[in-house]
């Protein structure tokens, strides 16, 4: 009997283990909400949530005066939460009394956007210059040295040179040029840290002192702008991170534009072909900066000549909550004749936050984008989401083997 009850208390404690962390991969690592806006909370779980912050969220049927110390909610059925004040707070989840998770709690200001869908051109400048790789150099007598192998490293950034600010290759040249053959100290950025390290140039066959490494300051594209924020002369576009083609790493930015765009023509998506939009940057037209390149797309502020360039009708916010299986539009300007809507179709709906940019899959259904692209192309992410007349995201990724389809990013990840 003892060894039956034993290995009963076994399975039930295993069981009861597997079903914790069955429950933890469907509760998402974060809640967004809106202030002013009432939120039905449930999971149709048993769970148990404690959130605690002074004077932000009122719980309805619980209190009716602002949480001012932890208070228990019931995720097994509906309770309605009514953010009063902006900012963070934390959800402490739990099952069968053992804590599970922990839920960050985003409290958004109630505003509306400006939906644009508007292709733009970016240039993006690095912080220093970014290092590609590292190679050789030929001597001047003929023999071949690598001065940067096992000093510097793809992804690397060069800061400053014998202490002089690094910002264009051209910095970096002169200041080899006038260490005269003599060792540079350089000031690298390194997974976030700074570091020194020294290099002694070589003179190539051209009588010129090289280091030996592949660098590059700036990059450029082509892009969709998503959304423009009135009140703070903001905008957000492309809803995906810029990423170096040869470091594969998240591009840094010291400076940034962002610009007119001429568009010449489009090249159409194909399975397994993805299509693309071809066109130059008008530089002389400039709309505003581009200040952040994050995972969830750029941003930065507009000019006057961007405010009125971007100028459109002001639409609400619809949060991950508000966004289902369905009918919606995208807004742009892709097919040249200015920013039109196109209409698709929402397939499905991925609310865990695994990846910030592919929160949902999108299929084109609008024949006459199908007919001219084929659906999603390069050069429409960012374009807005528009559905039951709210901005509900962007446009993120075209489906290789399927440009009618793509990913799309929640709106208030674009936001935060």
């Amino acid at each position: 009997m003892r060894k039956r009850a034993k290995f009963l208390l076994c399975f039930i404690v295993s069981a009861m283990l597997v079903l914790v962390l069955g429950i933890q991969v469907l509760i998402p690592k974060e809640i967004n909400l809106m202030v002013g806006k009432q939120e039905s909370l449930s999971f149709n779980l048993p769970l148990k949530a404690n959130i605690g912050d002074e004077e932000k969220i009122v719980v309805s049927g619980i209190d009716t005066e602002p949480v001012t110390e932890n208070i228990e909610i019931d995720l097994n059925q509906d309770t309605i939460l009514t953010p009063i004040k902006a900012g963070e707070t934390k959800a402490e989840i739990s099952a069968f009394g053992i804590p599970i998770k922990t839920v960050s709690v985003n409290i958004m200001p109630n505003k509306k956007l400006i939906p644009s869908g508007k292709i733009v051109g970016i240039v993006m400048k690095t912080e220093g210059v970014l290092v590609l790789g590292t190679g050789s150099v030929k001597g001047s007598d003929g023999s071949t040295a690598k001065p940067s192998d096992g000093v510097l490293r793809t992804g690397d950034i060069i800061i400053s040179c014998n202490s002089s600010s690094i910002v264009e290759k051209e910095d970096l040249q002169k200041a080899i040029d006038d260490a005269g053959g003599n060792e540079i100290d350089l000031t690298i950025k390194r997974d976030n840290k700074e570091s020194n390290v020294n290099i002694t140039p070589v003179k190539n066959e051209n009588n010129e002192y090289k280091i030996g490494v592949w660098i590059r300051d700036s990059t450029q594209g082509l892009g969709t702008v998503t959304f423009i924020d009135k009140d703070n002369k903001t905008y957000a576009a492309l809803g995906h991170g810029v990423y170096d083609v040869d470091t594969k790493s998240l591009t840094p930015v010291s400076e940034g534009t962002l610009t007119n765009a001429e568009i010449f023509g489009i090249q159409k998506g194909e399975a397994g072909v993805p299509g693309e939009v071809t066109g130059r940057l008008s530089k002389g037209s400039r709309l505003g900066s581009v200040d952040n390149n994050t995972d969830c797309g750029i941003n930065g502020s507009l000019n006057g000549f961007g405010e009125e360039e971007l100028a459109g009708e002001a639409y609400e916010i619809g949060l991950m909550q508000d966004v289902h299986e369905g009918n919606a539009v995208i807004l742009s300007d892709v097919l040249g004749d200015g920013v039109k809507e196109y209409s698709v179709s929402i397939e499905s709906i991925n609310k865990l936050g695994l990846s910030a940019d592919k929160g949902m899959v999108v299929k084109v259904t609008d024949q006459r984008l199908l007919e001219k692209t084929g659906g999603i192309i390069q050069g429409m992410s960012g374009s807005p989401i528009i559905q039951d007349n709210k901005i509900i995201g962007a446009v993120t990724h075209v489906f290789v083997k399927d440009p009618t389809k793509g990913y799309g990013i929640f709106i208030e990840n674009m936001i935060q």
